[in-house]
Formats: C-alpha cells, structure tokens, sequence
C-alpha cells in the first residue's frame, strides 16, 4: 500500500505535493485561508466571495480550474481537488492583499 501511495503522490506537480503535505500535517489552529478571505470581504466590501469553479480533466484525472476576482485582483489556481484549488486561490488573494495594504 505504501508504495502505490508513493507512486501516486510522485504522479502529482510539485505545488499539488505541496498543498497535500501542508493539508495532511495541519493543524486546527491554522485559520482556513478560504474563512478569512470571506471575513475580510465582508467587512470592507459587504458581500461573501465567490469562486468559479471548472472540471477541466477527465473523471479519472480530474483537473479543477479555480477563479476569484476580488477588487484587488483576479486570482486563480488548478488542482486535483476543489479544496486545494480554493484554499490556494485565497491564499494568493490574501498574499495581494497583504502586499498592497503593505505599499500604501
């Protein structure tokens, strides 16, 4: 069983390995980047943000095409699985944010 995990993880791009290691190893005290990307647009901007979701691949090799516009910027990010896509795409979103709020 090991070894098919470790082909399958192998299989997978070297941000998707990434996300599943910092995934499989987080820790509940970690905010979820998706919560705190709606916190922040809801205060400032009064309304929840909505993603765009896209199936990309096949059933069998699902690719998920995930998009967010912001007011700050359009983000977007693809995964094997909707969760990562979505947490990543926030992360990018919070990461412009930060840096811009950092600028002015």
């Amino acid at each position: 069983m090991k070894e098919k995990i470790k082909t399958l993880f192998a299989m997978l791009t070297r941000a998707d390995q990434l996300e599943l290691l910092r995934e499989l190893t987080s820790n509940t005290e970690i905010e979820n980047p998706v919560t705190k990307l709606n916190e922040l647009c809801q205060i400032q901007y009064g309304q929840n943000i909505v993603f765009q979701v896209t199936n990309t691949g096949t059933d069998g090799a699902p690719q998920i095409l995930v998009k967010l516009t912001t007011p700050w910027g359009e983000f977007e990010y693809m995964a094997i699985n909707q969760k990562i896509a979505k947490a990543r795409t926030s992360e990018m979103a919070l990461e412009a944010l930060y840096a811009q709020l950092g600028k002015e």
